[in-house]
């Protein structure tokens, strides 16, 4: 459950009060449904959830970037989902709200500050590292040294699947959120059902599948654009498929890391172009609705001025010292920098000279914590 209010005055922001559920709830609820003594297990967690007991194994599916509220939105176009619209629940995610920190919460149960997933980029080196992939950096472990639920379940003998494509297998993320789980390679949505299906009829006990084409189709395309709603679809008919196949005695949960919305390109700040955010800046990670901010040496203060009064109303900014009320207490605070900028309404803050002219094109984007990005749902299926 959710560790305390947050203190922070950030007007307009959805954030979990004290005791709410959040995404480093899930697993632990999950799990109680086969055995509450399980490491990790919490029966407070799943009645929170609604995930009830008597359970023999648990398919987790998690599906990148589907929001609570988009579905919500699009249940025309989810037969499947719409049959049980009535059982969803809107839980949070983490900040920042994207999927490194996020996927990271869900499968340590820890938030962004002890894990140090802080962001889809952070500041490393004296350049920028992408924390999906690690490329450069140091080995998952060493970043991210929470242990997994999956290396406490597999301390105890309890075996664990995670099916994903192969090009997942030996990425950042995947070493920092899912290691201690055996990664079973399926690319496609239908190759994933039956892998799924083959696992748990083998008796694996927990089996997690993640779906990553959405959030994917929402960045180069844009949240309900032809090609988002299309995937949106075919999610939906292969998870019909997958539950028809389900063996008895499984807890089928669904989840999402977070939402995403539609960015509106004249709202967007360049701040290579924007000289009263350049000035005294050392370097500027994270991504495009959660900034992180690295002022240079002794100029702290003074970019906080900047950046407060140049863009106003149209970001809640957050100090180093304010951060741990946000992603936890650890060292995620440091490495962030001087300033967490979350946007607001439908804008952000790009540095062209540090992102692609692909990323910052990007329509659909998240990270902030607006209640569209910031809310998941939890349902339980079977």
């Amino acid at each position: 459950m959710s560790e305390r209010a947050l203190t922070l005055d950030l007007p307009g922001a959805d954030l979990p009060a004290a005791g709410d559920p959040v995404i480093t709830d899930v697993i632990a609820g999950a799990l109680s449904s086969i055995d509450s003594a399980l490491p990790g297990a919490s029966a407070q967690a799943g009645g929170a959830l609604g995930i009830e007991a008597g359970a023999d194994q648990v398919l987790l599916i998690l599906v990148d970037g589907l929001g609570y509220e988009l579905i919500q939105d699009h249940l025309g176009h989810t037969p499947t989902l719409r049959r049980v619209r009535d059982d969803f629940r809107s839980i949070h995610t983490v900040v920042p709200s994207t999927t490194a920190a996020a996927i990271t919460a869900f499968g340590t149960g820890a938030r962004p500050g002890a894990t140090n997933m802080v962001g889809f980029s952070v500041a490393y080196g004296g350049g920028v590292m992408n924390l999906l992939a690690m490329e450069g950096g140091p080995v998952p472990t060493e970043w991210q040294p929470t242990p997994t639920y999956f290396e406490r379940l597999a301390a105890v003998g309890v075996s664990s699947a995670v099916i994903s494509p192969a090009r997942f297998a030996g990425s950042g993320l995947t070493g920092a959120a899912l290691r201690g789980a055996r990664h079973v390679p399926a690319e496609s949505l239908s190759d994933r059902v039956s892998a799924a299906l083959r696992e748990l009829r083998a008796g694996t006990p927990v089996v997690y599948l993640y779906w990553s084409e959405i959030d994917h189709s929402g960045h180069s395309h844009g949240v309900a654009s032809d090609a988002w709603i299309g995937q949106v679809e075919q999610f939906d008919a292969g998870l019909s498929t997958l539950l028809r196949g389900l063996p008895g005695g499984v807890r089928t949960v669904l989840t999402a890391d977070h939402g995403m919305i539609n960015v509106e390109r004249d709202s967007i700040v360049d701040v290579a172009a924007t000289p009263a955010l350049r000035e005294g800046v050392r370097i500027v990670a994270g991504e495009t609705r959660a900034a992180h901010v690295h002022a240079q040496e002794g100029c702290a203060s003074e970019v906080e001025a900047r950046w407060r009064e140049a863009l106003g109303e149209s970001a809640w900014i957050v100090s180093r010292s304010q951060m741990p009320a946000l992603i936890g207490e650890g060292s995620g605070a440091s490495i962030i920098g001087d300033l967490l900028v979350l946007s607001r309404g439908r804008g952000g803050v790009v540095d062209s000279r540090t992102q692609s002219a692909s990323a910052i094109a990007m329509p659909g984007i998240h990270g902030s914590v607006t209640s569209t990005e910031m809310r998941i749902p939890v349902v339980t299926l079977s």
